[in-house]
């Protein structure tokens, strides 16, 4: 447990695990603001068991500033790791922070990025694939802008694009569906452990061409492409497709980004980490490192008993950040370490009082 005065660095904490279990930051898309103002470099070491071989690990990812850019180098038991693809899920993290719960009213566009960085952490090619699709988007839509060309050698590339873009986007669109699938049952049950069962939540994926069902993604994806070309070339963009997808959540009947509270809100989206955690553990066989910024305001005391109950339930190590170690609601006996921040750096680490011998 890292605690300490609001602006103290905790977060920085959780920041530097996230970036050697994903290689990329939560706050920013650039590395330079993750290297201390006024130094060359960063750097952040994890060594441990690996479980999956049985031997001890060690992970490296180094920060280098320079006038025009900040260079990250990842090393993986002293050998380089060039692609991120290699590196990913050596550690494995779950990441909740206050800034999740802008998915539940915030743009459907990062609703997507939240879903894809769960997918991220289960299937290594969800990663290239997204960045396959966004390419031959961009592609299509500058095809679809240019009025300079023939008709004919417009229609070639845009049918050319659009085989690309429903095999790709067909897989994507198949992943998705099948995460909130697998989520689903898990999704409900944690918020009725956190919130109560008043009132259930429900989660669904929303696509502009309908459920997918036993349809195939790819067929399914061509034909609304080619539907909607002459609708595209008049907006000069794609209007179908895994980018313009969406899901949603409920509680009961009603919308909650229309109606839920903020303690709702919270419990929504910890509920979700909650079933991701779960749903990884069963995937992999070890629960993922959990990361938890600001985890527990906006709950009551009650709620956040329960939420802590399942979260030592469930997780494997976690690690998270409060103000105050006493909003915190664990039991006796749990095995804790008490670790505060002060000015950026790590003051001091006890056990809790009652583990003190």
């Amino acid at each position: 447990m890292l605690h300490g005065h609001n602006g103290a660095g905790k977060t920085n904490v959780l920041e530097a695990l996230y970036l050697i279990a994903t290689l990329r930051s939560f706050r920013s898309a650039d590395f330079g603001p993750l290297v201390r103002h006024g130094q060359p470099e960063a750097r952040v070491e994890v060594s441990g068991l690996d479980p999956r071989v049985g031997i001890q690990s060690r992970l490296v990812v180094q920060l280098s500033r320079s006038e025009r850019q900040t260079r990250r180098i990842a090393t993986a038991d002293g050998k380089l790791v060039r692609s991120g693809l290699d590196f990913y899920g050596r550690l494995r993290a779950i990441l909740f922070t206050p800034e999740d719960l802008g998915v539940l009213r915030g743009s459907p566009n990062g609703r997507r990025q939240f879903l894809d960085r769960v997918l991220f952490a289960r299937e290594r090619t969800h990663i290239s694939d997204v960045q396959d699709y966004e390419k031959l988007l961009r592609s299509r839509n500058r095809v679809l802008r240019d009025e300079e060309g023939s008709p004919r050698t417009r229609d070639d590339l845009l049918a050319a694009y659009e085989v690309g873009l429903a095999e790709v986007g067909g897989r994507i669109w198949t992943r998705r569906t099948r995460l909130l699938a697998d989520l689903h049952t898990r999704f409900a049950a944690a918020f009725a452990g956190i919130h109560g069962p008043v009132l259930p939540a429900t989660v669904h994926y929303v696509s502009k061409v309908g459920a997918l069902g036993s349809r195939v993604a790819h067929e399914v994806l061509a034909e609304a492409l080619r539907e909607g070309r002459r609708h595209d070339l008049a907006r000069g963009t794609t209007t179908v497709g895994p980018h313009r997808d969406d899901f949603d959540m409920q509680l009961g009947e009603q919308t909650a980004s229309d109606f839920a509270s903020q303690g709702q809100a919270r419990a929504l989206i910890l509920a979700f980490k909650i079933a991701e955690l779960q749903a990884a553990r069963e995937l992999t066989g070890e629960a993922p490192l959990l990361l938890l910024d600001d985890v527990s305001s906006e709950l009551d005391p009650e709620r956040s008993a329960q939420l802590f109950a399942a979260l030592v339930r469930e997780a494997g190590q976690c690690v998270l950040t409060t103000t105050a170690p006493h909003f915190i609601g664990l039991e006796p006996g749990q095995d804790c370490r008490y670790i505060e921040v002060r000015g950026g750096r790590i003051e001091g680490c006890e056990l809790p009082p009652s583990n003190r011998p």
